[in-house]
């Protein structure tokens, strides 16, 4: 079977402009594996959210294991690539840690059981699958570890790693909570205010 007709390409990830059948399987896979978890939903599941045949599903996939490999990787792949073209002109590193915060807010509020999925799945494939899932999240930390670098250049790898993680850990439990947010903050303001949180504090100097 082709890369083409999996939904990957050479390096696993699914191709620019996937079969509109790829996009139904993975849409209904990121909402089955959001309600259940991966490891609890199976194959015809994924076929009956994508409103597919389980020969339809295994036409384009070989196994579940591609099907959230290409969920995850393709995620990555379109947030870091959108958040890419929106930092060509940001010299400020205050505005490029906007800029990564509005950007990965913007991308999955549409998108909240994929970053349920991600946020729970990102350790679940094991072999070339894991490794490449690994490698995307790793390229797309630095990029957020490199933004809050320049922000902070006194501190110490340690201490960076763990702001870098604090940073993520706000960002993707959105999910969670977003739908119970007022709407006409939008995901805009969520990321204003998560912004201005991160960089300012919630109540600067009251501690002192």
């Amino acid at each position: 079977m082709s890369h083409l007709e999996t939904g990957v390409d050479e390096a696993g990830t699914p191709p620019r402009a996937p079969h509109p059948r790829v996009d139904a399987i993975l849409s209904g896979a990121a909402q089955a594996f959001s309600a259940k978890g991966f490891a609890a939903t199976s194959m015809r599941e994924i076929a009956q959210r994508a409103d597919a045949s389980l020969g339809t599903i295994y036409y384009h996939f070989e196994s579940k294991d591609e099907i959230l490999r290409a969920l995850i990787c393709g995620n990555f792949r379109r947030v870091h690539t959108a958040l890419d073209a929106a930092l060509e002109d940001v010299d400020d590193p205050g505005e490029a840690l906007a800029v990564f915060i509005d950007n990965h807010i913007r991308f999955f509020a549409s998108r909240l059981d994929e970053m349920r999925v991600m946020s729970h799945e990102l350790d679940t494939l094991a072999g070339e699958a894991g490794a490449e899932v690994s490698s995307q999240r790793d390229a797309y930390s630095a990029k957020a570890a490199a933004i809050l670098r320049r922000l902070r250049p006194d501190i110490e790898e340690a201490e960076l790693r763990v702001h870098t993680l604090c940073l993520f850990g706000m960002l993707n439990w959105t999910y969670r909570w977003f739908h119970t947010v007022d709407r006409r903050m939008g995901a805009a303001g969520i990321a204003e205010r998560m912004t201005r949180l991160f960089t300012e504090g919630f109540a600067p100097g009251s501690h002192r």
